[in-house]
């Protein structure tokens, strides 16, 4: 004969400050990727000014990324430098965009203008 056991389900939260890794790093670089892909190629490609691009990027970024190709490391060992992201397998202009305008960890959100963006993004991107 069969009894019928009641079981409740035990909830067990533990909230743990997020530390950006290069694990951490790596699943956003594929969210990047798997949201451009999302976007189409044509859409994604964005023109900027690679001067004002660079300008703004040493005045904003350069606190925690290394912004110029010649830096071998950022100055926040945990932020990537912008030619790791400019070589990142698939990273196109809407990922950049995405990765901006996205909340994530350790990163601050920024309050942009679409040119500004546009111009930070060129700039990445041309680092290739």
């Amino acid at each position: 004969m069969l009894r019928y056991v009641e079981r409740r389900p035990v909830l067990h939260f533990e909230v743990k400050e997020r530390q950006p890794t290069e694990r951490n790093i790596s699943r956003l670089a594929c969210v990047l990727v798997l949201s451009a892909i999302g976007f189409g190629e044509a859409a994604a490609e964005t023109i900027g000014n690679l001067r004002d691009g660079l300008a703004l990027a040493q005045q904003v970024c350069s606190q925690c990324h290394a912004t110029v190709r010649e830096q071998d490391r950022s100055p926040n060992p945990k932020a990537p430098r912008f030619a790791e992201l400019a070589s990142t397998s698939g990273m196109t202009a809407t990922a950049l965009l995405v990765a901006l305008t996205t909340p994530h960890a350790g990163m601050p959100m920024f309050t942009f203008t679409t040119g500004q963006r546009d111009d930070i993004i060129a700039y990445i991107l041309s680092l290739r």
